[in-house]
């Protein structure tokens, strides 16, 4: 069918008779009434174009869509998409008037050429999502469909044909060509490449090693979300921590090129907590990217972060009479990166898998595998997508037993040594391996991965504990100097001075500390909070480590962490920034 063929007139054979059916004839493109009047033909003009329903897109809703294709009596053709409840007189004089077309006759004559369009029309289900359709078995793109093991196309209106089915996908369809709205949901083309999985896991495992394993896995785990979720209902984050130019971001890209072109991440700074729910909840089974996680990262997008674990996302009201809500739940793994670790909340950090991108200095191997990835990812990587996706149905089938058996087996050996979030993320990560290995290839030994996995989880486990000791130790020091038991630099009192404090400028500065003076309030502290306390070495190896940020090492070489300083002398020192006479370290907030 050519969208853009022309609306025949009625003929005049046949005008008497679609005259008496339908109460219009089309005439020199336009609609026009006739009728008998004492034996003497009367005409009357109706409009200055003819139109034609293509298609009635059906969206689960009352308030259908239909594509419709407008004709002027000057030759032009456009198509529109347009609501039922903008198909009434007011609403859609207001629609013709933008194409320049105009209706000259009644509303009843209006409601009857409606009638007439809806008799001739053919049924499209409209694809409002992205990614996985549970419903049809298919997954979406901007301009495709996989399904029934293929990958269809659109025609020029937006529509797919298959399993005796229309489906409507509008973001590249005539109706919508230069409207802005579907801007993002464009970039999620489908483009096959020219490899498949098994060249793709070469590369990127070579490029990246462990790092590169863990985001194979988690990748596959994110293509099959809905099955992951509806049986175990959670799936952690991956968080990507490093310093600039470590690859955090080139890792991410490849990964995102499997579900379309140029696909960026969104920065937490410049979106709120509402922003990423929607997000998260616009694709399903596919990849968003929140980049540049900080300590000053909003609270509502720490809460975020909690509940979507669980699949939670936003809930917001509807104006009704019956206090009806509408839920915007997660529907995407979810990729974060950042130089800071997202250590304010331990729950927050227990929630991730945490990936460590501190080495810039790569190998002449890992950059001629990732160069010719990204060569090959400018022609799409879809291809690797699909060879994922050809395997649902053995993973929706095996999963579970696998998962189980992974975190059985797991209790058995580091049930003492993790707890059970970590435990539960350690077997996730296997399953593909459990259940896929087979039928995918995978670039890397089995037991080498495992146990890089493991030894990830260790050092996050250690990181979490950390982060809960120096959150501690500083909310001691806050309550130790409320209560007046400690007591600052005065010039003179370097013996007994716990600390001091250096302004750098209105909203920074360095806090020194003597720890050993500093010990004993620490132990009080948390022994009348029934916390347990770590021993002075122990303390001071986690509050001096390289993950606690706000530490600043000694530059002097050959010297130990502390710090000489002229007056106060043997200290530690850490950052601080300030707000109105208070200072926050560690995210504890401490009264001067």
């Amino acid at each position: 069918m050519d969208p853009l063929s022309k609306i025949e007139d009625t003929g005049a054979a046949n005008e008497t008779s679609e005259q008496r059916k339908n109460g219009f004839v089309i005439r020199d493109s336009k609609y026009l009434s006739t009728k008998d009047d004492n034996g003497e033909e009367k005409t009357k003009e109706l409009s200055n174009f003819v139109m034609k329903s293509l298609f009635h897109l059906v969206n689960g809703t009352n308030n259908s869509k239909r594509i419709i294709k407008l004709q002027r009596n000057t030759g032009e053709i456009c198509i529109v998409e347009v609501f039922s409840s903008e198909m009434k007189p007011e609403t859609f004089e207001t629609i013709l008037k933008s194409k320049r077309c105009t209706f000259y006759g009644s509303n009843f004559q209006l409601k009857r050429i409606f009638g007439h369009l809806m008799d001739e029309e053919t049924e499209a289900i409209i694809m409002g999502s992205l990614g996985w359709n549970g419903e049809h078995q298919a997954y979406v793109f901007a301009d495709a469909m996989y399904i029934d093991n293929r990958v269809i196309g659109i025609d020029s209106i937006g529509i797919v044909e298959a399993a005796n089915k229309r489906f409507y996908l509008p973001a590249f369809g005539l109706a919508n060509d230069g409207s802005d709205d579907l801007t993002t949901d464009r970039l999620y083309k489908f483009k096959p490449g020219k490899i498949d999985f098994t060249e793709w896991a070469e590369l990127f495992f070579t490029a990246f090693g462990t790092n590169g394993a863990i985001g194979i896995l988690f990748l596959i785990l994110a293509i099959y979300r809905d099955i992951v979720f509806s049986q175990v209902r959670f799936l952690p984050f991956l968080f990507l921590f490093g310093d600039a130019g470590t690859g955090k971001t080139s890792y991410v890209e490849r990964l995102l090129n499997l579900f379309g072109a140029d696909i960026i991440g969104t920065p937490l700074l410049n979106v709120s907590s509402v922003g990423m729910s929607r997000l998260a909840n616009s694709r399903v089974n596919g990849l968003c990217y929140f980049k540049e996680y900080t300590s000053e990262t909003d609270e509502k997008a720490q809460d975020f972060v909690l509940t979507a674990y669980d699949g939670a996302g936003r809930t917001t009201g509807i104006k009704s009479n019956d206090s009806r809500t509408k839920s915007f739940p997660v529907r995407s793994a979810i990729v974060f990166d950042g130089n800071n670790l997202p250590t304010q909340k331990a729950a927050i950090l227990s929630r991730m898998i945490l990936l460590d991108f501190q080495d810039s200095n790569f190998t002449d191997e890992q950059k001629k595998a990732y160069n010719t990835l990204k060569a090959l990812s400018d022609d799409g990587l879809g291809n690797v997508l699909i060879d994922i996706l050809s395997n649902r149905p053995k993973f929706e089938k095996e999963f579970k037993e696998a998962f189980e058996k992974n975190t059985s087996d797991l209790r058995i050996h580091y049930g003492k040594t993790f707890p059970e979030r970590t435990l539960n993320h350690i077997a996730l990560l296997v399953a593909p391996i459990n259940i896929l290995w087979k039928d995918l290839y995978f670039p890397f030994d089995s037991k080498g991965v495992i146990r890089a996995i493991v030894e990830n989880a260790e050092n996050q486990n250690d990181l979490l504990k950390e982060s809960g000791a120096i959150s501690i130790f500083w909310e001691a020091f806050s309550y130790s100097l409320k209560k007046g038991m400690i007591v600052p630099f005065d010039g003179s009192n370097s013996k007994l001075a716990h600390f001091n404090i250096k302004e750098i400028d209105d909203q920074s500065g360095i806090i020194q500390i003597k720890l050993s003076n500093l010990y004993p309030y620490y132990v009080r502290y948390c022994r009348d909070n029934n916390i347990q306390f770590l021993d002075q070495n122990s303390l001071k190896m986690i509050i001096t480590s390289k993950s606690n940020l706000q530490f600043l090492p000694s530059s002097k070489k050959g010297r130990t962490a502390s710090h000489d300083d002229y007056q106060f002398r043997s200290c530690y020192q850490f950052s601080f920034i300030k707000n109105e006479g208070v200072i926050k370290i560690s995210n504890v907030e401490i009264s001067l």
